[in-house]
């Protein structure tokens, strides 16, 4: 860490960081009354370590924001399934890979929150969504019904390519700091 003093110098009041050369600077007029050139030296040391850190790579969205409803709807609509057709398939495909993904993607957001990495969350999200994609369009081509299994393919595929897209970007972006007001 290398600690330097700060020192401003100013002409006519626009400060700059490099010193003023006077064969270089503005002619005045004989109307105009030259500003004298001040040199302030600070009396603190500033860090010039500490300057901006750069821009971590991450994506736009974050994989909960939208893995939370999709597991949802996933649950709901096989909650839904069974309930009215008595169908077992509902609660292989629908309500166990909902669950699922709804507890991987609040487990996600918790994570995040914290401040821990979300990936094994994503990867896992993906995982879920690629088995249900997969189950999904096998029984789509057998039966040839849009709906539901050609629906939930559908869906299943683009939150595969949600999930590829977070994890290509650089994960979840990152929570935002309260900016703390610096009084110089």
């Amino acid at each position: 860490m290398v600690l330097q003093p700060l020192t401003a110098m100013c002409m006519k009041s626009k400060c700059t960081s490099s010193p003023v050369d006077h064969a270089t600077a503005p002619e005045h007029t004989e109307d105009e009354v030259p500003v004298p050139t001040t040199v302030v030296a600070a009396t603190e040391e500033i860090d010039i370590d500490q300057g901006v850190a750069p821009q971590q790579k991450s994506s736009i969205i974050h994989d909960f924001c939208l893995g939370i409803p999709f597991g949802g709807l996933l649950f709901s609509m096989g909650l839904v399934g069974f309930l009215f057709w008595r169908s077992p398939v509902s609660l292989t495909f629908g309500v166990a890979p909902g669950l699922a993904i709804l507890a991987l993607a609040v487990l996600s957001l918790k994570g995040w929150r914290s401040g821990k990495s979300s990936l094994p969350f994503i990867l896992a999200q993906a995982a879920v969504a690629a088995a249900v994609a997969w189950k999904h369009c096998q029984a789509y081509t057998t039966t040839k019904k849009l709906l539901p299994w050609g629906f939930y393919a559908a869906l299943s595929a683009s939150m595969i390519c949600f999930y590829s897209y977070v994890l290509l970007a650089g994960g979840n972006p990152p929570p935002k700091k309260k900016k703390a007001a610096v009084a110089l």
